[in-house]
């Protein structure tokens, strides 16, 4: 039991976590921003002169704005999903998925065991963190990057293991060039969980995207 936990590098896991929400706010929110900047700018040109175009900019502007609310949000419930302890783990990846799908782009199945863990609190919770975390990084990746309109989630509670499926209908991606770039960082994270848990993987991301991945119980 604990020479897993001895393997997980804490310092790390949270040092790419904080790599990604940086990217991720630099990548939307403060793009956003610094637009609605510029078209408060022009709104201000417009206002005298056509009073009219400077409503209908306002009006888009309070749109967007809102929307960046909303990301921001999102990345805040990212970093402190609510707790375990009060929803579990089934409820927590539900709502997960649902605030990550706000604009239902993507169809999805979920078929999630409700875990109950005879350990520690400590251990409890950072086993089921981790495995919130390897679907959080899959749901992204499919929302962002596979085009598809359909995920699928399954973890099961079996006699040795939690068995993970993640599915989605997609367009796929080369694995290997997948993790050379940026833009895939969420792959190497997941990869990087499932060992530091002492789990397995196997993926199939030629038609769609189809992920497997055993974690060990602790014992």
């Amino acid at each position: 039991m604990n020479e897993q936990f001895k393997q997980l590098s804490v310092l790390e896991i949270q040092e790419k976590e904080r790599q990604r929400i940086a990217r991720d706010l630099h990548d939307s929110s403060l793009q956003n921003l610094t637009h609605l900047v510029h078209k408060a700018e022009l709104c201000s040109l417009y206002i005298d002169q056509d009073p009219i175009k400077a409503k209908l900019e306002l009006a888009t502007i309070e749109k967007n704005l809102r929307n960046v609310i909303d990301d921001i949000r999102n990345c805040i419930f990212n970093l402190r999903p609510m707790p375990f302890d009060d929803l579990g783990l089934k409820e927590t990846i539900e709502n997960m998925i649902v605030l990550m799908n706000q604009d239902k782009q993507f169809n999805v199945v979920t078929d999630i065991d409700d875990i109950e863990i005879s350990i520690s609190d400590y251990e409890k919770n950072l086993l089921l963190i981790s495995i919130y975390r390897i679907i959080q990084e899959c749901v992204q990746n499919s929302i962002k990057h596979s085009k598809g309109n359909e995920i699928r989630v399954k973890i099961k509670d079996s006699e040795n293991d939690y068995k993970i499926l993640f599915q989605d209908n997609g367009i796929g991606f080369d694995e290997q060039e997948a993790l050379k770039k940026d833009k895939h960082f969420g792959l190497s994270v997941i990869k990087e969980r499932v060992s530091l848990l002492g789990g397995s993987i196997d993926m199939d991301t030629h038609h769609g995207t189809i992920i497997k991945i055993e974690i060990p119980k602790l014992l």
